[in-house]
């Protein structure tokens, strides 16, 4: 299974954006998909849902989200059919072996989800910024903006 990460959502959700169209394409594609038992191949963490409102809704975008529209976009995420992945109690644990593997505070919240998801076993994580978390083994990170992702 694949997670979601914010910036997928924003570029989606944000129709000033350069990648708006593609963003689009992809979660349609994503959120259609199912698996032999009727499951989806990607979820969203609760951490994405947070830091998308933060940025959506961000008034240095040409078109920001009031927040009552962030909300209801991050509600309709709920009421479908994807599943949402949460901090387990082992998420500070994690967080911190995984910070040492990193060499700035810049890396925080990258590190933070990189532990939620790691602890719920996600394998994978569609990202544009795909750089942003070559520092964790586990984690497969794939831009479905390129051509050869495969999307």
């Amino acid at each position: 299974m694949f997670a979601i990460d914010t910036n997928i959502l924003v570029y989606a959700h944000n129709k000033d954006s350069e990648f708006n169209e593609k963003a689009t394409i992809f979660l349609e594609k994503v959120m259609n998909e199912r698996d032999e038992r009727g499951n989806l191949p990607v979820c969203i963490p609760t951490q994405v849902l947070i830091e998308f409102i933060n940025v959506i809704t961000r008034q240095n975008l040409k078109f920001p989200l009031s927040l009552k529209e962030a909300i209801n976009v991050v509600q309709d995420y709920l009421n479908f059919d994807i599943q949402i992945i949460n901090h387990l109690e082992t998420q500070i644990q994690t967080f911190i072996e995984l910070l040492s593997s990193v060499s700035t505070r810049k890396k925080i919240f990258d590190v933070a989800l990189a532990a939620t998801l790691k602890d719920n076993n996600i394998e994978g994580l569609y990202s544009f910024n795909v750089n942003d978390f070559k520092d964790f083994e586990f984690l497969k990170v794939v831009n479905p903006f390129e051509e050869h992702s495969g999307i």
